[in-house]
C-alpha cells in the first residue's frame, strides 16, 4: 500500500475544513497519508513584514515541495483573508507540477467555479475518492487549464 504526501491549503492559522479532512484521510489509516501542511505558527513572527513574509513563504514552499498533491480546500479558498497565503500556495503548486485537486466546502455538493477553474481535478469529501484522484494524478501527466475551457 502506497503512502501518499498531500498538502492541505490552509490560511495562517486552522481552519475547521482543514480540521475535517485531516480527520477524514485519518479514517483511512494513518499510514495511508502524510501531513505535509502542518500550519506552523510562531508567536514572534509576523507574516506581514518582509522577514516573516519571507520564512512563511520559504516554509510554505518546502512543504509543498515533496508533496504528491495539493487538496485545495474551496471553503479556505472563498475565505477572502485567506487568499493572500492561498494565492501563494496555488503559486507554489503549479511551480512545483503538484496537481491540484478541490474538494467543496463541507456540506456542499459542488467546487464554486473559482475554485474550479484553478484545479486539475475535483473530489468530495470521500477519502478513497481523494486517494484515487492522488493516485490517477500520479499515473496520468498533468492537464493543461487552458485546454479545459
Amino acid at each position: 500500500m502506497m503512502t501518499f504526501d498531500l498538502f492541505i491549503t490552509h490560511a495562517w492559522r486552522y481552519h475547521d475544513d482543514w480540521k475535517r479532512m485531516v480527520d477524514l484521510l485519518n479514517t483511512q489509516g494513518v499510514r495511508s497519508w502524510r501531513n505535509f501542511s502542518l500550519p506552523w505558527y510562531d508567536p514572534a513572527l509576523d507574516p506581514r513584514s518582509e522577514k516573516g513574509g519571507k520564512i512563511l513563504r520559504w516554509n510554505l514552499e518546502t512543504q509543498i515541495i515533496p508533496a504528491h498533491a495539493v487538496l485545495l480546500l474551496s471553503s479556505v479558498f472563498q475565505t477572502a483573508s485567506s487568499r493572500k497565503w492561498l494565492d501563494y500556495e496555488i503559486e507554489m503548486a503549479l511551480k512545483h507540477g503538484k496537481p491540484i485537486i478541490a474538494v467543496p466546502p463541507w456540506g456542499d455538493a459542488r467546487v464554486p467555479d473559482a475554485a474550479a477553474h484553478i484545479a486539475n481535478v475535483e473530489v468530495g469529501w470521500d477519502a478513497p475518492e481523494v486517494f484515487a484522484a492522488v493516485r490517477r494524478s500520479m499515473e496520468q501527466p498533468l492537464v493543461d487549464r487552458e485546454s479545459r475551457r
